[in-house]
């Protein structure tokens, strides 16, 4: 046999692999092209998704800095509010305090009028007719009093 016949049929055998080779390589690039276009595309949408997360977050932080702000607006007339209401409280007991303290000293000094019935209320130390604001406080303090 010749040596050229010989080196023909390795030649031949060689190549038969290497196109072999060259086959499953192909495949497997196509494969691996398909995957990176699949890839790429949920790349993209995970990039969206993140983009749109991120806007979300910072109107969030806009919403809540400004929720922030109207809270503490809300405290600050909490605090002013309590601050009116005890005042309010204490000049309440004041003029309570203060017109017992009339209605005490006033029948003290007047004798009892027999025309007069025992429900009745004291006539006003002063001249002219009550107030209407005059007649609401007595009559709120006459409740509070039972």
């Amino acid at each position: 046999m010749p040596w050229s016949l010989v080196l023909d049929a390795m030649v031949a055998v060689l190549l038969a692999a290497c196109i072999a080779a060259t086959l499953i390589l192909e495949r497997r690039l196509t494969g691996l092209r398909a995957g990176r276009s699949e890839m790429e595309k949920l790349i993209r949408s995970f990039q969206e998704a993140t983009d749109r997360a991120d806007h979300g977050v910072s109107g969030l932080k806009i919403s809540a800095q400004a929720l922030q702000e109207r809270i503490d607006a809300a405290r600050a007339l909490a605090e002013d509010l309590q601050f009116l209401i005890e005042r309010g409280g204490a000049a309440a007991d004041r003029l309570e305090n203060e017109i017992r303290a009339a209605r005490r000293q006033e029948a003290r000094t007047r004798p009892p009028s027999p025309g007069l019935a025992a429900t009745a209320t004291p006539p006003r130390a002063g001249p002219g007719p009550r107030s209407a604001a005059e007649l609401h406080l007595l009559a709120t303090m006459r409740a509070a009093q039972g």
